[in-house]
Parts: C-alpha cells; sequence; structure tokens
C-alpha cells in the first residue's frame, strides 16, 4: 500500500514538471534550444572580364588592354589595376605583352594573350585574341571606339534604355564599311557599354584603340548617353558620374585625348547638349536642367563652375551631333524591337543598316558628312517632327566620306 502512494506521488510530481515545462516553453516563446546563425562567408573571386575581347593590329603597331573587371561571388565587382595581372602570349613571335598589359604586334598571324589575376589563394584567368597582318604602305587604317552609357552606377533613375542597342547599331553599320578600290574594312570596332564605360576606361580606350594611328588614318569615335551643356562648358556623362565635376568628362578633356591620335578624328555623339561640343550656339546663355534633374541640383551647380576652352572644331574633326547645345534629344521605346536614339537610328538607316545607302544622294556609292547630315536632320524632322532636335554638323558641306560601300 505504501510503495503504490509513494509511485503515484513520483508520477504525479514528473507529470506537474511536464507541465510546467511546456507552459513556460509555448507561453514564453522560450525553446530548448537557440537558433543557429548561419555563418557570414567571405566573398571570393569568381571571374574576370577584360576588354577588349579581340585586338586588330599590324606589324609593329602597339596597343594597351582597356580594363579588367573582377567580379565576387556577393555580386561586387571592382576595376584591377593592370598592373596587378600576370600576362602571357601564346606566341610571343606573333605578338608581344608587356607587365602592363600593352600587346606589341611582331609579325602577321594570330594569337591568345592570357592574362591572370590572382586574390588571395584564388586565380581566375580571361584571354585576349589577337590578329597582327603586315603593314601595307601608306594604306589607310580605319579604327573605332564605341561607347554607350544606359546603366548608370549613381541610381537606376538616371538610366536609359538605347545606348547599348545603339552602339551594335553603329557596330554593324561601320562593320559593312569597305573604303577606296582596294575595298579596306574597319581594322577593328571597339566597346564600352554601361558600368565599364567609367571615365577612365573612356579616355584609356580613346589612348589604346587608336595608339597606332599615323596622319594617314581615320579614327571614329561613338557616344551615346547623358550629356549636359552648363556654365559654358559641355560634358559626357560616363557610367560612374558623380556629384564631382571630375567624374565627368568636359570637352576640355575630350578633345586633349582625342587631339593626341594623328591623323582625322570622325566624332559621333548622340547627348543631350551635344551641339556644344562643336560651338554650336555657344554664344548664347541658356540652361537645360530637365535632362540632369534626376542627377540632382548639386551636381547642375558643381558643373556649372567650369569654363569651355576647347572645341572639336579645327580641321582634324569631322563632327555629327544629334542636337543643338541648348535642346535635349530623344530615344524611342518602340511596342516591338527594341529601343533606340532617334539620332543613331537615323545615321545607321542612312549609311547601310537595312543593307540600303539612301544617304548616298548622288549614287557614287560613299556617304559624304554633308549627305549623312541632311539624311539626318531631314529623318528626324520627317518621323519625329514634334521633337525640338535639330542635328548639327561641323564643319558645313563637308565632302568627307565618312561611309563608302
Amino acid at each position: 500500500m505504501y510503495s503504490r502512494i509513494l509511485l503515484k506521488k513520483k508520477l504525479l510530481i514528473l507529470l506537474i514538471a511536464l507541465i510546467l515545462s511546456l507552459a513556460l516553453l509555448s507561453g514564453c516563446g522560450v525553446y530548448p534550444f537557440p537558433s543557429p546563425t548561419p555563418p557570414v562567408l567571405p566573398a571570393y573571386l569568381t571571374e574576370i572580364v577584360v576588354l577588349p575581347t579581340e585586338m586588330n593590329l599590324e606589324e609593329g603597331e602597339s596597343q594597351n588592354i582597356i580594363s579588367i573587371t573582377a567580379y565576387y561571388s556577393n555580386a561586387t565587382l571592382a576595376i584591377i589595376p593592370l598592373n596587378d595581372c600576370s600576362y602571357y602570349s601564346y606566341d610571343s613571335y606573333c605578338a608581344s605583352v608587356d607587365s602592363n598589359g600593352k600587346v606589341t604586334g611582331i609579325s602577321s598571324g594570330t594569337t591568345t594573350i592570357i592574362i591572370f589575376y590572382t586574390e588571395g589563394r584564388i586565380t581566375r584567368i580571361a584571354t585576349v585574341e589577337v590578329t597582327v597582318s603586315s603593314v601595307a604602305q601608306n594604306e589607310t587604317v580605319y579604327r573605332a571606339l564605341l561607347v554607350g552609357v544606359g546603366d548608370y552606377i549613381l541610381g537606376d533613375e538616371n538610366d536609359l534604355s538605347a545606348p547599348t542597342y545603339d552602339v551594335n547599331r553603329m557596330a554593324y553599320t561601320l562593320s559593312q564599311c569597305r573604303f577606296g578600290p582596294s575595298d579596306t574594312p574597319f581594322s577593328g570596332i571597339w566597346s564600352l557599354k554601361d558600368h565599364s564605360a567609367t571615365k577612365s576606361n573612356i579616355l584609356q580606350g580613346i589612348a589604346s584603340v587608336f595608339s597606332g594611328a599615323d596622319s594617314n588614318d581615320i579614327s571614329y569615335f561613338y557616344f551615346s548617353g547623358h550629356g549636359a551643356h552648363l556654365g559654358n562648358t559641355s560634358y559626357l556623362c560616363p557610367a560612374d558620374l558623380t556629384l564631382s565635376v571630375d567624374s565627368a568628362i568636359s570637352v576640355n578633356e575630350l578633345e586633349n585625348a582625342l587631339s593626341a591620335i594623328p591623323g582625322t578624328k570622325v566624332v559621333f555623339i548622340d547627348a543631350c547638349n551635344s551641339g556644344g561640343f562643336i560651338g554650336k550656339g555657344k554664344g548664347e546663355t541658356k540652361i537645360s536642367k530637365e535632362e540632369l534633374e534626376p542627377f540632382n541640383d548639386e551636381i547642375i551647380n558643381v558643373f556649372s563652375q567650369a569654363q569651355s576652352k576647347a572645341l572639336l572644331t579645327s580641321n582634324q574633326y569631322k563632327v555629327l551631333t544629334s542636337c543643338h547645345y541648348y535642346q535635349e534629344c530623344y530615344e524611342m521605346l518602340p511596342v516591338e524591337g527594341e529601343p533606340f536614339g532617334v539620332f543613331t537610328m537615323a545615321l545607321c538607316a542612312g549609311c547601310g543598316y537595312y543593307g540600303n545607302y539612301p544617304a548616298d544622294t548622288n549614287l557614287d556609292t560613299k556617304v559624304s558628312l554633308q549627305e549623312a547630315y541632311l539624311y539626318v536632320k531631314d529623318w528626324v524632322r520627317n518621323y519625329y517632327g514634334y521633337l525640338q532636335q535639330d542635328v548639327q554638323v561641323y564643319p558645313d558641306n563637308s565632302t568627307f566620306t565618312i561611309v563608302e560601300y
């Protein structure tokens, strides 16, 4: 009898303890074990991307790699200094490469430049395909650097839809060109798009792509993206534009970079206020805030402090711009198809993008600067007459050939 009573008491105590435990766990949010905190894994290097991916050089010609970008596991990226990488030429008799990423053509043929970048214990590689051709005496060499900035680093509200598509259109249009009796094509057409089109990469790209030019050569530079004309100074807005005026490319900086290249420069600018690069309406004082409004008033105030000193108006330049210095230019977002800049689409449509050349009004298989200007101006006016976008040209009435087929 006594043992039964004792057993019942023990069972009752255990039951009460169990009920109290459950009540505490459910009512107070207490768990028997703390939730584990997932470990924070360090970001690691996943790949590197090198621009350009291809080079076309003549014997003795040199060109620098434009940029090397590292990508990481946490979706971040970083621009890597060229001298932080190692380089190797698969065939150094065809082309050599130095420790700063400068590639030099030695003899005709093809080779591969291999780029190594190590961070921690991880090494990633990328390649550049190089073609070297023998030098033709007094032959004109055509080169092009095409820049399109649609994705700006400083916030999505600054982004544009058309520039990267327009770079592709320009690249295709120029690739169809065949100049002179030898049907000479472009020796190379390079591009910088979106986040790769930083200020330093654009200016370094100009120096690198056109480094082999001589006085007989023709170099094409194209830009599509935001532009500004404030305080008597014209600007191109690269992908890394910030509140500092030093982050923009002024007309002075662009002219300094291009004037260092021997030979003739053909410049196409599809950006608001772009007429200021050739002094169109420079004497007037009018500032359009609407175009740069997303960049806010601080940027506008900083930009307005600079003064213009140089223009793309010497005899070495042939220039088409999308509008006056005080005007905006426009892009279109069609229901079907890819977005496009009105100026760029007109230029490409007149110069072979669709397989014909309506800008060649005298049917001599050449499109002169003046013919292109008249065609683009009329195209914009006829298709989008409601837009206040007046195409500009320098010099007037030029017979210089910009496209030949």
